[in-house]
């Protein structure tokens, strides 16, 4: 029984694809032939010629396609192909966008897979090795299209991460290891270690599609699941034996859930000293916590702030953390050694002008190490994404190839200058504390078609090296030499 996972990477990050990973691993612990056509290295028009050589050499039983939702424009050229020449193979398409709109997938292949893929795929691949094709649309999970209907089955009980093996890690190319792209944040590291910790984020942001998925799967066991300490530790050491490892990162969208599991954490994986990047939400960070963690390893932790703005937070996007917590939270981290990252999103809605600038603000208050700004884009399932429909601001045929993109809303033109300047004040870290990025921000707001300047100057072939040398300018300089550049202009 051969199957073989296809790994359609747009924005081509070096990483693993840890569901790809995690299903094809218990697929080769229970015996299937796996194979993964990660697509990371190829440009997107070479993707399906890729993939029909790969089906030729390699003659899969089963086809299966990890679909999310920006992807899934990208992704069509193949199931188009993949459909014409299958054969006698069949193909299932599973991941984010076949879970929250299989009736978008659903007439493109043979099955999809809703939520955990674990047991679903697995009972799919017996079957099939059975010889007993048909009885996959009983399968727990499972869906499929039956003349011009869409036939959803119940979800079954959610996987059991005690369960999971160790990961078939060579499943994927190395250079997603050894040269992945967190591995410049940890000086001198050579080889990244990818690890899943947990499932099951507790938190309804509107913006997620967790809420959704937590419906889904409503009655089909514990949600939040977590693999013991001593399974990651071996995890990583079965990692560690095979490439090496200077650094790790946590897929977990939350990691100190308790005290008792940071404490598991400091006892399992201080010994290693294995500097590791980490996700989590101010209201679980506590001193001891922290300190726990810094004694695992801890090297930086991201921190999503969303927006800057209080009530925002709270009232649109369910966010109930008060400044005060996340100025708490970015502390703490400073004052344990723990590098910090911020999450910022611009363009969601009912996110005015005045809104996007109380996340500069909070910005230049709290000084994290680095932050990023990406452009709010309504995946389906989530409630804003009910809300943008609601207030015709949103074409769902229109998806932009990444979330740094001009919003895809409806808004108008100036509109979408203005969220566009503030993701990129963001992203060129003009919330340094200093007083010429603070000028700069002030004049930004006051004058925003200054802006085009600041952003021509810091982004030029030359960017780096002028803001290198922006640092050191007076004030007066820099207004002087912006209004250089606006009288060449005129």
């Amino acid at each position: 029984m051969r199957f073989m996972f296809i790994y359609p990477n747009i924005t081509r990050p070096r990483t693993p694809q840890m569901g790809i990973l995690a299903l094809g691993s218990h697929l080769k612990h229970h015996g299937v032939d796996v194979a993964v056509c990660d697509l990371t290295f190829h440009e997107v028009d070479q993707w399906v010629r890729v993939v029909m050589e790969e089906m030729d050499r390699w003659h899969p039983d089963m086809v299966g396609i990890s679909l999310r939702t920006l992807e899934f424009s990208a992704a069509l050229p193949i199931l188009e192909a993949v459909g014409d020449r299958k054969g006698n193979t069949l193909v299932v398409a599973g991941g984010p966008h076949a879970t929250y709109v299989p009736q978008e997938v659903a007439p493109l292949v043979d099955y999809g897979v809703m939520g955990d893929g674990e047991d679903a795929c697995l009972a799919m691949a017996r079957v099939m090795a059975e010889g007993r094709v048909e009885r996959i649309r009983e399968l727990p999970n499972v869906f499929f299209q039956h003349r011009e209907e869409l036939v959803k089955n119940p979800v079954g009980p959610m996987f059991d991460l005690a369960l999971a093996p160790i990961p078939h890690y060579e499943l994927f190319d190395e250079r997603h290891y050894t040269d992945h792209c967190f591995l410049r944040l940890v000086p001198g590291a050579k080889v990244c270690g990818v690890f899943e910790g947990s499932r099951g984020c507790p938190y309804l942001c509107t913006y997620c599609s967790n809420a959704a998925l937590m419906e889904i799967n409503k009655g089909a066991g514990k949600w939040r699941r977590e693999k013991n300490a001593l399974q990651l530790r071996r995890e990583m050491d079965a990692f560690s034996s095979r490439y090496g490892m200077d650094m790790m990162y946590f897929i977990d969208e939350v990691v100190m859930t308790s005290d008792r599991r940071t404490a598991e954490l400091r006892d399992h994986l201080g010994g290693k000293r294995t500097p590791f990047i980490f996700m989590e939400r101010p209201e679980l960070i506590r001193e001891n916590r922290v300190r726990d963690l810094k004694e695992a390893g801890a090297w930086s932790c991201s921190i999503g702030i969303e927006s800057g703005d209080e009530e925002f937070r709270k009232l649109i996007l369910k966010r109930n953390m008060p400044d005060r917590k996340i100025l708490d939270s970015y502390r703490l981290m400073r004052e344990y050694g723990i590098r910090t990252h911020a999450f910022v999103m611009m363009g969601m809605p009912d996110q005015s002008e005045a809104v996007m600038r109380e996340s500069i603000r909070l910005l230049q208050t709290i000084q994290p190490d680095s932050a990023q700004a990406t452009t709010f884009y309504p995946l389906p399932a989530t409630q804003l994404y009910g809300r943008v429909m609601e207030m015709g601001l949103f074409d769902p045929k229109v998806r932009p190839s990444n979330y740094y993109s001009l919003s895809a809303l409806n808004y108008s033109s100036s509109h979408k200058e203005k969220i566009a300047m503030y993701a990129d004040m963001v992203n060129l870290e003009l919330w340094r504390d200093s007083p010429i990025h603070r000028l700069t921000v002030q004049l930004c707001m006051i004058i925003p078609q200054a802006f085009r300047l600041v952003r021509w100057y810091l982004t030029s072939p030359r960017g780096h090296v002028r803001y290198q040398s922006i640092r050191k300018m007076t004030a007066k300089q820099f207004l002087l030499k912006i209004w250089g550049k606006v009288t060449e202009r005129l």
